[in-house]
């Protein structure tokens, strides 16, 4: 067991951030998916979304925030002993899409691989990075990634999918810090009972794409979006009670929040229930769209460059995924 000089906390030190240029509004996406002229703004508060240009990939846009989460941290890439890429869309099936940043950044030094939590992978990806850090005291940096390119496998036609998601990737470094600071406690359940409610078939091993069935749409989002409603409405409040006991803390406790960017009126639903100033937390999924993996990296990222977040304030990041993984850590910020 350690002794109190050798006790520490684990926490951000550096944040980075990227978001393509390209802009679909939704002007575009009613117009292709057969809606009314202000559908997508009623249902869910999104105004733009945000794509990438073809030469784009996931591996270009992790590298792109991961240097600059490095650069905000005043770190090298040969001091990052672990990168965990969190992600659902990575360049290829296999191998890690980590792997392949390890080696645009040149973070020689990192053990590299992947986490599928779907929309709360960063949360899941943080709290396994933490814990990596104080399990093994070699690692003294660890580069958290989170990364969606999912404009490649949305159907542009289809009004359940088209209306919410982006492109995006959002970066942390986690370095050490004092002993009571840093991530205190995290919470991870599932709900596997609707397993099928968010789901994309094709290329998995139950669905390999082959000639014959090339036409079905199995390459495409499918997405139930009322049950992703009641989902949110049930278990997110959960997830974020639960954190917050560990720590003996209740939700008038906590400073700021940073959800998962699914659409506005859920990150308003979630404020509401829990009888909180929408100031306390940040909501850019107006301007930017549903960035899935990224989502939580880049609110946080943006909460930070506009001050809404200082030493010593507890802040909670909680997502929501498909399957549905639920999670929420509690961080006091240093």
């Amino acid at each position: 067991m350690n002794n109190n000089k050798e006790m520490f906390g684990v926490g951000i030190i550096g944040t980075g951030c990227y978001l393509p240029s390209k802009i679909l509004s939704n002007d575009q996406i009613e117009v292709q998916c057969g809606l009314e002229d202000g559908d997508i703004l009623k249902k869910t508060g999104i105004k733009k979304r945000v794509i990438v240009e073809d030469h784009e990939s996931a591996s270009s846009m992790s590298a792109a925030c991961a240097t600059q989460a490095l650069s905000r941290s005043n770190i090298n890439p040969s001091q990052i002993g672990l990168i965990i890429c969190c992600t659902f869309t990575g360049d290829y099936v296999y191998p890690a899409l980590a792997c392949k940043v390890q080696e645009l950044i040149g973070a020689k030094n990192a053990g590299s691989f992947d986490v599928m939590a779907n929309c709360t992978s960063f949360q899941v990806g943080m709290t396994i990075a933490s814990d990596r850090m104080k399990c093994d005291h070699e690692i003294k940096y660890a580069l958290v990634i989170g990364v969606a390119l999912q404009s490649r496998f949305i159907n542009w036609s289809d009004p359940n999918t088209a209306i919410y998601f982006s492109d995006g990737a959002g970066a942390a470094v986690l370095g050490r810090v004092p002993y009571g600071y840093g991530i205190l406690a995290s919470e991870i359940f599932t709900n596997s009972s609707v397993f099928e409610a968010v789901r994309m078939r094709g290329g998995g091993s139950s669905y390999p794409m082959r000639s014959e069935n090339i036409n079905n749409g199995l390459q495409f989002y499918e997405i139930n979006g009322m049950e992703v409603w009641k989902q949110v409405m049930q278990n997110q409040p959960k997830a974020i009670k639960r954190v917050l006991e560990k720590i003996e803390k209740l939700p008038e406790d906590v400073d700021f929040f940073i959800f998962h960017q699914a659409n506005k009126n859920l990150i308003n639903y979630l404020m509401t229930r829990m009888r909180l100033p929408l100031e306390r937390t940040l909501v850019n999924v107006d301007e930017i769209g549903n960035t899935a993996d990224a989502s939580m990296a880049i609110a946080l990222h943006e909460a930070l460059l506009t001050d809404k977040i200082k030493r010593g304030d507890i802040v909670v990041v909680s997502g929501v995924g498909a399957g549905f993984t639920f999670g929420a850590s509690a961080i006091r910020w240093h």
